[in-house]
């Protein structure tokens, strides 16, 4: 991005635009990047503060778009003048090079940009470049492979300490998985999952167990290990992640009184409380500051089917953590009327398994609700005498407990009975190291133990 003083461009003024004609000054009245690229200011007293616009790339692929500026007023570097959002409030857009100007912007995405010019003159911005795939493409996430629901289940490959990025569109909020021959990839070391959807957020993950992602479009890397090459397959768990998109109903109801725990991640969460008497309840969030608790309806559309049903948010009422949970009180409610409960994360509270995010029911209004305190869920785990032992809150959903070995292959499993809170399961194996996955419903958890 290239900045004049007024001497030199002085002549060139009454042919261009003034600079308050072509941006706005807050991001409510951004107006469209100017078509040629470049504007002007008249005075070096006009340059404003912030300078806010919109723009889209017209490029098919993934586009370079800005420029590393210059300040020719002071020796000094000018720093960074280009800010590109994924919207108001959200995450910042791809960067070449953190902290500089250059920016790529993904193709049919809109982005919000604000400038803070140092000083007045023409600033000439570059147009919106397209990216070779033959350099960029699956290597930066910037440039991800484009991957259809089609060919979630193709065997993709990593070299030992690779990183490969993929641009998937999912169907409703769920859990990325690596599974190859019906086994978790454990080679894969780590998942990066970014939302590219305003406002944007990243969950991390692994092989053993895949980050949450929001419904829509994503960008995920995967990383195989510094020591081995990995194998997999790119897909999501439809049966852990049970939502208004995915046969709500076959999950199990919240229950009265029971705090029911949720992932700790920008996700969303759906679940539905089957009301069991007439009255008033109160529905409880707690997540991380700024998660949005949604209250709607679920409607039955077939009276001999017990499963078809739609998600009905045309009444809908609303509610925000803050400072303290969110908590909505529902009056007139009818016994066997079934009340759809959202949890909206845009962030996480990151305090680990001593506070995890959780939805609550309570008969009545919101007295005393803020006595109301978290669970504790730590998974403990404790193999002897061929005997493994387990406890977890998850359990108490009918969890499936899953045992793998050091190759990803599943060694022994167990389902708990509603209710429980431990697991005493057979555990006939070597000796050697193994993971223990508790697969609740919504959330998971894992531990390593030495067998001896």
């Amino acid at each position: 991005m290239k900045k004049f003083l007024l001497p030199a461009i002085a002549a060139c003024v009454c042919v261009a635009p003034a600079f308050g004609q072509v941006y706005g000054t807050t991001p409510e009245t951004a107006k469209p990047f100017p078509a040629a690229g470049g504007w002007f200011v008249p005075t070096l007293e006009d340059a404003p503060a912030e300078a806010w616009f919109t723009i889209t790339s017209p490029q098919a692929t993934p586009a370079l778009w800005g420029d590393a500026p210059s300040d020719y007023t002071n020796p000094e570097p000018a720093g960074q003048q280009i800010f590109v959002y994924l919207c108001d409030g959200g995450q910042q857009a791809f960067q070449m090079a953190e902290g500089t100007d250059a920016y790529v912007l993904m193709p049919g995405q809109e982005y919000l940009v604000k400038i803070t010019p140092k000083v007045a003159g023409f600033f000439g911005m570059n147009p919106a470049n397209p990216l070779p795939a033959a350099r960029f493409e699956g290597k930066e996430k910037y440039y991800p492979i484009a991957v259809s629901s089609e060919e979630f289940g193709q065997t993709r490959t990593l070299e030992a300490g690779e990183t490969k990025w993929f641009e998937l569109t999912v169907p409703y909020a769920t859990q990325i998985t690596t599974n190859y021959m019906m086994s978790p990839v454990l080679a894969v070391e780590k998942i990066e999952a970014i939302h590219l959807e305003c406002p944007g957020g990243t969950n991390l993950g692994s092989g053993l167990m895949g980050p949450y992602v929001k419904a829509g479009k994503n960008v995920i890397g995967f990383t195989a290990s510094a020591d081995a090459s990995a194998a997999f397959q790119i897909g999501y768990n439809a049966m852990l992640t049970l939502n208004c998109g995915n046969n709500l109903l076959r999950g199990q109801s919240l229950t009265l009184d029971a705090k029911t725990t949720y992932p700790d991640a920008y996700y969303t969460v759906d679940r539905y409380f089957t009301v069991p008497e007439d009255g008033t309840y109160t529905f409880i969030n707690h997540g991380a500051k700024g998660t949005i608790l949604n209250i709607g309806k679920v409607k039955m559309t077939d009276p001999d089917n017990q499963y078809a049903y739609e998600c009905d948010w045309s009444d809908i009422q609303s509610a925000t953590v803050g400072n303290d949970d969110a908590t909505i009180v529902v009056s007139g409610l009818t016994a066997g009327e079934k009340v759809l409960v959202q949890s909206d994360a845009f962030g996480v509270i990151g305090e680990g398994s001593d506070n995890l995010p959780y939805l609550m029911v309570v008969k009545g209004g919101s007295t005393g609700i803020s006595d109301i305190k978290a669970d504790n869920s730590t998974l403990k785990v404790n193999a002897a005498n061929g005997r493994l032992n387990v406890e977890s809150v998850l359990l108490a959903s009918g969890a499936e407990v899953a045992v793998y070995d050091i190759m990803a292959r599943k060694v022994a499993s167990a389902v708990a009975a509603e209710g429980a809170e431990s697991l005493e399961m057979s555990l006939d194996v070597t000796s050697g190291v193994y993971v223990v996955v508790v697969y609740g419903k919504g959330s998971s958890e894992s531990a390593k133990i030495t067998v001896k």
